[in-house]
């Protein structure tokens, strides 16, 4: 193969949707048919940037929210079937890091992640030439399709290690996998360019799902916490914190609000909405979500709400024990199914659980929640974190900023005893639960043999912690592209 995916296929569509999508998920023209435009005639005019971009967004929510749940969530054993034995779903074993469970789950497949790097590349190869351009706008686009395409890399990067670094939209070549320190680079230097032409706020409409300086600078303290730099990490931190228009969702007993979307605590969210032909078949929602959300099979288990994804009573009671009073409880859970024990206690997960008005609801297409890649929230955690990092130590500022996230909740306040840097870890895992994080919580600390079924102690040194490659993508680069070595 002399392309990175199947490009052929992956540019025609990138061109296609830059023409016609504009935050859209509307079916594409079978491209069989249409004569192929070419990236010179295809993006001609800010009008065509506008639509590229929102192509690159487009992408992005068809591949982040499923994987990410998966290889973040489920991964890190927080989510499991009813019966680990039969009638199992296909997911459950995932978190066993089994190469059968992982591939058969796509876990091996970082194809669409490039077909959102390669909108990414065309955009900003496009941009110089056009004429007429407003300055701000432009720089926004510019701002824009470099976020978006740092925040792929960076899924990339933090599931496979070192990946492929492709910067043009067409490129002919066989690409070896890039060393993860010069992919780190690369995702650094796209940041700095969205934080240098992206505003801070561009109104209600677009809070949260479109990318901002904050936005960056919150991915950017993600990234140098990933590469343990916790002083720069928790600077960034500060940033946001300090300098963002983000302030937590006061109404605790609405905090369903956050994933309804565009609150004050979003920072930058997938958004999905029916009236912008958003709303598309997610698994993230039918996995979690049984009767009255959804009446069809979709779960898994033939329509038996028993076979949905859930964390264990046993796990529930580790994060929010029976004796402790804490609101995310029955907020981040239905409050009627932890009380019951429904169908052999199934508990349901109920952060995305918004649903389209007059939705049919044996159908999946009907969620209209939104996914959250990073809110106010988990940065207040994650500068905690970096706080109470011997690199950092400031443990008692970090503990101010814990103990606001849990005064939120009506939680205890942590006032010292034990390990505060565990304590954090465990409050980002009953805070952010079903957003991804959890895994990558895990790894960046060095401590996923001590909250998952990875237990081996030299899981980091072997790579246990890193996803396999599938073997048709390997085979198809002609063997340019090498397994991960704890796979082989």
């Amino acid at each position: 193969m002399k392309r990175l995916i199947n490009r052929r296929n992956s540019l025609i569509c990138t061109i296609l949707l830059s023409c016609v999508v504009l935050f859209s998920c509307k079916k594409i023209l079978d491209p069989e048919i249409i004569e192929m435009p070419t990236a010179d005639n295809a993006i001609t005019m800010p009008a065509d940037v506008e639509k590229s971009v929102a192509a690159a967004y487009s992408f992005l929510r068809a591949v982040v929210p499923d994987k990410v749940f998966l290889m973040g969530d489920v991964r890190a054993d927080l989510f499991s079937s009813y019966s680990q034995s039969s009638n199992v779903r296909i997911e459950t074993p995932i978190a066993t890091n089994s190469a059968a469970a992982l591939l058969n789950n796509d876990g091996g497949n970082w194809n669409q992640f490039y077909t959102v790097i390669a909108q990414c590349n065309l955009v900003l190869e496009r941009i110089p030439n056009i004429k007429g351009y407003d300055e701000l706008l432009k720089r926004r686009h510019i701002g824009e399709a470099s976020f978006i395409r740092a925040l792929a890399y960076f899924y990339l990067v933090r599931f496979w290690g070192d990946v492929p670094l492709n910067l043009k939209s067409v490129d002919i070549d066989n690409l070896s996998r890039a060393p993860q320190a010069e992919v780190f680079a690369q995702i650094r230097s796209d940041l700095d360019v969205a934080i240098a032409n992206l505003e801070l706020d561009y109104g209600d409409g677009d809070r949260a799902v479109r990318a901002t300086r904050g936005a960056a600078w919150a991915i950017k303290a993600h990234l140098l916490g990933w590469m343990q730099d916790y002083a720069g990490c928790e600077k960034l931190c500060d940033s946001v914190i300090t300098k963002g228009p983000y302030s937590l969702v006061t109404d605790t007993m609405n905090l369903i609000s956050i994933f309804v979307g565009k609150s004050r605590e979003g920072i930058f969210e997938l958004n999905f909405d029916a009236n912008l032909r958003e709303v598309q078949k997610n698994r993230v929602y039918n996995r979690t979500l049984g009767r009255p959300w959804y009446k069809d099979v979709s779960d898994g288990g033939g329509g038996s709400d028993r076979y949905l994804l859930c964390p264990t009573r046993q796990q529930l009671n580790v994060m929010f024990p029976p004796s402790a009073v804490d609101a995310r409880l029955f907020t981040w859970f239905i409050r009627e199914t932890y009380l019951q024990g429904v169908n052999e206690d199934r508990i349901f997960f109920g952060k995305y659980r918004t649903l389209q008005l007059k939705g049919d609801t044996s159908s999946q297409n009907i969620n209209e929640s939104n996914i959250i890649i990073t809110r106010l929230a988990d940065i207040m955690l994650l500068r905690a974190e970096a706080l109470a990092s011997t690199a950092v130590g400031r443990p008692g500022e970090a503990a101010v900023l814990l103990n606001k996230v849990r005064q939120r909740a009506f939680a205890t306040p942590y006032t010292g005893g034990g390990n505060i840097q565990d304590t954090i870890l465990l409050e980002r895992k009953k805070e952010l639960i079903g957003e991804g994080q959890y895994f990558f919580d895990l790894v960046r600390n060095r401590k996923l043999d001590k909250d998952s079924k990875i237990t081996a102690g030299d899981w980091y040194q072997k790579g246990a912690w890193l996803l396999p490659i599938n073997q048709t993508i390997i085979a198809k680069s002609n063997f340019a592209i090498t397994q991960n070595e704890f796979w082989k």
